[in-house]
């Protein structure tokens, strides 16, 4: 699958010079490789938060105190809402001589996925255009 460049679209540009993103220029003749990497949701906020909240209500529920009962429930749900709403979220990297540098992180993994086979063509079109030898200038083979 072939892409046309320059590539500009969310913030994320690419052309025959590099890769630009959130104001850093990554030169095409710099740039090995692009991964994405998906971060799953974080689970120890919400899971604490929601049994905070569940311990309120029953320590509520057992002095009789309506306060306390209504608080910890409403603690309760607030986790479990931080817990539901959250989103995996996708990071692209790419892989520089002198290491991997993340470039951006979004919520859509196949715009991730488009500019990640982006870069990794135009470095194998590079390194094919790099290895293949070059004509000599004035000779006509026959």
């Amino acid at each position: 699958m072939q892409h046309d460049l320059p590539f500009n679209e969310r913030g994320i540009t690419f052309a025959r010079a590099g890769l630009s993103a959130a104001g850093q220029l990554y030169p095409l003749r710099d740039l090995r490789d692009a991964t994405v990497k998906m971060i799953p949701r974080q689970k120890p906020l919400p899971i604490a938060v929601s049994v905070i909240g569940v311990i309120v209500a029953v320590i509520g529920g057992f002095l009789g105190s309506g306060p306390a009962l209504v608080l910890g429930i409403m603690i309760a749900v607030v986790g479990y809402l931080s817990w539901i709403t959250q989103d995996v979220i996708y990071r692209m990297y790419v892989t520089v001589p002198d290491g991997e540098r993340e470039v951006f992180t979004t919520k859509d993994e196949e715009f991730a996925q488009r500019v990640a086979t982006l870069v990794r063509e135009a470095v194998a079109a590079q390194t094919a255009a790099k290895s293949s030898p070059e004509p000599v200038q004035g000779i006509n083979p026959l």
